[in-house]
């Protein structure tokens, strides 16, 4: 299999962020008034929350996942002891109190990510995680709650880059557990972060797809993952709109993987398949963050070069954080604390 590469991760990331802003202005409406407002289609980035290029909660929440992921590295390397899903959980917090929330735990908050104003935007955040995450009384408490929705899911592709392709499920369920209580919802991020995880690496999606279905359909609590997977093989290649609601609304984890993995089956290029994947009556802004972060894989010459990659807010954090996903697994202590100089607190 081939080494990660910054360009790939960053790719991923940043057509996340360009899929999730598309979708953020749409998310609450049905196809008939999408279709009423945009006749010609999602020509443009639509203005939200008065900003072309307004990211929301899903691009939020990977950016806190991801600084968790790289803080446990370091954590890891130089204490010689971690425990991942709980500085994950940390981090999370830390996103929390960005919208206007109070934490249960003392937290950092004077340095990485909650330091950044900009990222203390409240746009429709998942009530699920917002309660999961308020009543929290230690780090790494698991989620009181039997929610699957794609809260677990939209924030999962770090995940992909930081460990090995074998720890990738477990890593994926510890931490979406934090705020879902529900199997599926915790499935389905796992599949989902496996698939990012292989086609990173140079596989081919359809056949890891495959693969993917038949070891979820034995798994305790797999089977609606794996039904989720088969639809998505087993639908027309057409693209259209009427296709992908047969998939689902994309509100459960399990619909959103679904309609994510089919916006790339179904299409041969970037914009294409950003436009199939938030077209719909359903939670475009985050369909359309997960199915990104694959085309990404895909695409990522397109991504790069694409008239919208320098409208979206926090490019920058996006491609430092991306740059030290990749690097991350492979850095010796003194390393991680040389890169890391020049960003107290990270």
């Amino acid at each position: 299999m081939q080494e990660l590469s910054g360009h790939q991760v960053h790719a991923c990331l940043l057509a996340g962020a360009i899929r999730n802003s598309l979708g953020a202005e749409i998310k609450f409406s049905s196809l008939a008034e999408i279709r009423l407002k945009f006749p010609n289609g999602l020509q443009d980035l639509p203005p939200h929350d008065g900003i072309i290029g307004a990211i929301t909660d899903d691009t939020q929440m990977t950016l806190f996942t991801a600084e968790g992921l790289i803080r446990a590295v370091i954590r890891g390397s130089t204490k010689g002891i971690c425990h991942p899903p709980s500085v994950v959980h940390h981090a999370l917090l830390r996103w929390l109190e960005t919208q206007g929330e109070t934490t249960k735990i003392e937290i950092d908050r004077a340095n990485g990510l909650i330091a950044d104003k900009r990222l203390h935007r409240r746009r429709a955040p998942g009530m699920t995680c917002i309660a999961a995450l308020r009543a929290a009384r230690c780090f790494g408490d698991i989620a009181v709650n039997d929610s699957k929705g794609c809260g677990t899911i939209m924030r999962v592709a770090p995940i992909a880059f930081i460990v090995e392709t074998g720890q990738v499920r477990e890593l994926a369920k510890e931490t979406s557990v934090l705020t879902h209580g529900h199997k599926t919802g915790q499935l389905a991020a796992a599949a989902w972060a496996e698939l990012l995880a292989h086609v990173a690496r140079g596989s081919d999606v359809e056949e890891t797809a495959e693969r993917l279905r038949g070891e979820y359909s034995l798994i305790d609590g797999g089977e609606e993952t794996a039904l989720a997977i088969r639809k998505a093989l087993d639908a027309p290649r057409d693209g259209v709109a009427e296709t992908v609601e047969t998939l689902g609304g994309g509100w459960v984890a399990e619909e959103a993987l679904s309609i994510a993995l089919y916006s790339a089956l179904a299409t041969d290029n970037f914009e294409d398949g950003l436009r199939c994947a938030v077209t719909h009556s359903g939670d475009s802004d985050s369909t359309g963050a997960i199915a990104g972060n694959l085309l990404g894989l895909l695409y990522p010459r397109q991504v790069h070069s694409h008239r919208w990659a320098q409208q979206i807010e926090c490019t920058d954090l996006i491609a430092r954080l991306s740059l030290d996903l990749a690097n991350a697994p492979g850095w010796e202590s003194r390393e991680i604390d040389e890169q890391w100089d020049d960003y107290p607190g990270w």
